[in-house]
């Protein structure tokens, strides 16, 4: 996990030190990084108790994105209402009145543009499966393993924004992905090499030396048989 988080760093920082960009906004960037980690710690608090639930009463992964989408309309429903009448500066709404959320403009733009309804469509269909498959990681496998995974988002986007979008290219963003892949790979195949693949290896002293250092479990009959060969070397010296 260690490894995914280096890597997420490097990306980041890199981003902000070979910013070609000097006259953005700084205030809008650090209130943007703000929302940003407080949206995080949130993400987090959500993530750990879906675990929670999903284990312990057996939950099914269509069951639970139905509910969280259905308390998630209604929750948004209600809170479009004192939006709408909350003003903001431009920094946090793009709309002609400065309303927070304008649900009404809103629609308007989707009427008049039907580019935005089927880009609206398609993101229905892509989130439906999105956190399905989300929920099913969750369950299967963990919370963390979800996030893992999610974060390789960032490498496709990065992927698809510098020939699409003129995104600069950093080479230095280059290893933070490099560390990235490495962390998603020893997250989710290191467990089953540890498991699956150590154990099967041949009974030495090495092959037992080398399962104990990648953290398999090993068996006590190994550990003695590992002693006594230790021993015996001894006492041959």
């Amino acid at each position: 996990m260690s490894i995914v988080t280096a890597g997420l760093v490097v990306v980041g920082v890199s981003d902000i030190v070979f910013d070609d960009r000097p006259n953005d906004d700084t205030n809008g960037i650090i209130t943007g990084n703000l929302l940003i980690i407080m949206a995080q710690i949130i993400v987090a608090i959500q993530m750990v108790t879906e675990q929670k639930y999903l284990t312990q009463y057996d939950v099914p992964a269509l069951l639970a994105v139905g509910l969280e989408g259905l308390f998630g309309m209604i929750i948004l429903t209600v809170l479009l209402i004192p939006m709408y009448y909350i003003h903001v500066p431009s920094t946090f709404s793009s709309n002609p009145y400065g309303r927070l959320e304008d649900i009404f403009f809103a629609f308007k733009e989707i009427g008049d543009n039907r580019t935005i309804l089927a880009a609206l469509a398609l993101t229905i269909v892509s989130i439906a499966f999105f956190n399905f498959a989300g929920v099913t990681v969750t369950k299967r496998l963990s919370a963390t393993s979800r996030m893992v995974l999610d974060s390789v988002r960032t490498l496709v986007i990065w992927i698809i924004s510098i020939p699409l979008f003129g995104e600069q290219f950093i080479a230095v963003q280059l290893l933070g992905f490099a560390l990235l892949l490495v962390g998603i790979n020893d997250l989710i195949f290191g467990p089953m090499f540890r498991q699956n693949i150590l154990p099967k290896i041949e009974n030495n002293s090495l092959s037992l030396c080398c399962a104990s250092f990648c953290g398999a479990d090993i068996e006590v009959a190994d550990r003695e048989s590992l002693i006594d060969e230790d021993d015996e070397e001894q006492m041959a010296h």
